[in-house]
């Protein structure tokens, strides 16, 4: 069984297109919110979390799309609550309407799995003018996550998991122009938004040492997905490539299951996690100073007050 070299390229070109099934737990009670589960590797995590009884509140951009999805999980005969509460990612204020919905309807959170990305493919803006990549595919989930912490403490062990990419590895942290306003490119705005995916991960994870939640960074592998669905030009030749070589969708969505339910990984938090072993994010992640700054300039754009450490 290949596993990952974390040599980006050769990683791409040669994926490692099995792994092994996590075996059944019963699931009854369980509450698990989940974002990006209407598609890809999402759904085929979502799909079989519903199978063990999970109760699932997914959300999504997408309601009519949502709701067919929850109409699926029914019709296979799943037992589990289905909700659905309508968010986008790119909005900062339709986050936190998101996350009121949300603390409205789940007294507790079990697991929060933030899975939806998006490739933008030309550079556009927020109300707030941040660079729209950086929103969806990070800031928007840091600000839900940050939104839902309670819930998940609440639990009697909540687990959360941020869905992250290998590009992460060829990112920078520009500070100096965070949101690309010069030298814009779809790589290099959503690979930084990967890689502060990860530094936010390890951040919360020291907030939360002393309790019984637990953090970690998911890259599942190079996995057939529609991400790159709106790719244009030159572009379309990578799709190409991509599409034949990747490997399926369902184990991109078996190991965001893993990350949900095996015992392996209940001790670790802070971790960045490649396919299904522990592997080492870029170096700009493990730089305390970079990484405080960050989270200072998170919190501010996210509207929110940055706890103390250990809080």
């Amino acid at each position: 069984m290949k596993r990952p070299t974390e040599h980006t390229w050769i990683d791409t070109f040669f994926p490692r297109r099995v792994t092994d099934m996590v075996p059944d737990q019963n699931l009854t009670g369980t509450m698990i919110v989940f974002t990006g589960g209407t598609d890809g590797m999402g759904r085929v995590a979502v799909e079989r979390l519903a199978s063990m009884g999970a109760d699932i509140c997914l959300v999504a951009r997408n309601m009519a799309k949502t709701q067919r999805v929850m109409a699926d999980l029914r019709a296979a005969g799943h037992k589990g609550q289905f909700l659905a509460i309508a968010c986008d990612l790119g909005s900062l204020d339709s986050v936190r309407q998101a996350a009121t919905d949300i603390q409205e309807t789940c007294s507790r959170i079990d697991l929060l799995i933030n899975c939806a990305g998006a490739n933008i493919t030309e550079r556009k803006c927020t109300a707030e003018g941040y660079e729209m990549n950086f929103v969806v595919n990070y800031l928007g989930p840091f600000l839900l996550t940050e939104l839902l912490l309670e819930r998940v403490i609440q639990a009697p062990a909540g687990r959360i998991i941020n869905v992250t990419s290998a590009t992460q590895a060829k990112a920078h942290l520009d500070f100096e122009d965070l949101h690309r306003e010069n030298g814009w490119s779809l790589f290099s705005t959503y690979a930084q938004a990967k890689l502060c995916m990860i530094i936010h991960t390890r951040d919360l994870a020291a907030r939360l040492k002393e309790s019984d939640v637990t953090i970690n960074s998911l890259n599942p592998g190079y996995i057939q997905s529609n991400l790159l669905r709106d790719s244009r030009g030159w572009e379309n030749i990578f799709v190409l490539l991509f599409s034949r070589l990747a490997a399926p969708t369902w184990v991109g969505g078996e190991r965001i299951v893993a990350m949900a339910l095996d015992k392996k990984y209940e001790s670790l938090s802070g971790e960045y996690i490649y396919e299904d072993i522990q592997g080492s994010p870029n170096t700009e992640a493990l730089d305390l100073v970079k990484a405080a700054k960050l989270m200072d300039l998170s919190f501010e754009m996210a509207g929110l007050t940055r706890p103390c450490p250990g809080v």
